[in-house]
């Protein structure tokens, strides 16, 4: 186990913020957690697991932010908390201007739906990210139902062992129209925030956009959401996650209706 306090980690580089129209156009070489080779591949967001994985979208009058975020119930999807955090005015997105597109692929898309109420972790403060990376989870219900029994990935029970093999895939920033994935990585270790939460290592590749994005696992022949995407690591491909199994005292999450 390491601490954060020890590691330098960019806590809101996976976070694609741009000014409405702006260009995308971003080498991968000057992106965080990308490292001296690229091994992302496209993968199709039609077929399992990534029919879970959607683009979130928070749009103000002047800029947009735009991270992933993964079906985990009929109405509900499970992102990064830093996702909803308006730097600007310094207060969260309201719920209302919160899109989720599920099934984007280039200019068209499965379904969408809009936000209407919002639960982010508890320890989470957006003025302490790196303190509090641990709580830095949020949970998304949408005003109607998008996921179908094959569109929900549920969540993993038991915490992820060091050496799992895992897939990460999100929209990132400089292929904001695509799903891209490392299908190739793993877990590398354990370390807690300056709160005590416990957190995850990886080697995944994902870069700015991929913030909220699942970390999945084959359990049994069955996808499931391990972990999601908190933050970077600078120059080096891989990164930070939460892992979902540990939220919260281990309380698991309940989904609603819409």
């Amino acid at each position: 186990m390491i601490v954060l306090s020890a590691m330098a980690l960019l806590i809101c580089g996976a976070l694609a913020s741009e000014k409405i129209g702006g260009s995308t156009g971003i080498a991968a070489s000057l992106l965080p957690s990308i490292g001296a080779r690229d091994l992302r591949i496209r993968v199709d967001p039609d077929l399992v697991p990534w029919r879970a994985v959607g683009k979130l979208q928070a749009a103000s009058i002047s800029f947009r932010a735009l991270c992933t975020a993964t079906l985990v119930g009929p109405s509900t999807v499970v992102t990064a908390a830093h996702c909803l955090f308006n730097s600007r005015t310094q207060r969260n997105f309201p719920s209302e201007s919160l899109h989720f597109l599920i099934g984007y692929n280039g200019n068209r898309y499965a379904g969408h739906a809009i936000g209407t109420a919002v639960t982010i972790g508890d320890s989470y403060d957006p003025e302490r990210p790196k303190e509090t990376i641990g709580g830095d989870w949020a949970l998304v219900t949408l005003d109607k139902t998008l996921g179908s029994a094959d569109r929900i990935l549920p969540i993993l029970s038991e915490p992820l062992e060091d050496g799992a093999d895992v897939m990460l895939g999100g929209y990132q920033q400089d292929h904001p129209l695509l799903l891209m994935a490392d299908t190739q990585c793993r877990i590398l270790g354990h370390f807690f925030d300056a709160v005590g939460h416990l957190l995850l290592r990886h080697n995944c590749v994902g870069t700015k956009g991929a913030s909220g994005a699942p970390l999945v696992v084959d359990r049994h022949g069955k996808w499931q959401v391990a972990a999601i995407e908190v933050a970077a690591e600078p120059g080096a491909a891989g990164g930070v996650a939460i892992d979902l199994s540990l939220r919260a005292g281990n309380a698991p999450f309940s989904f609603g209706p819409p």
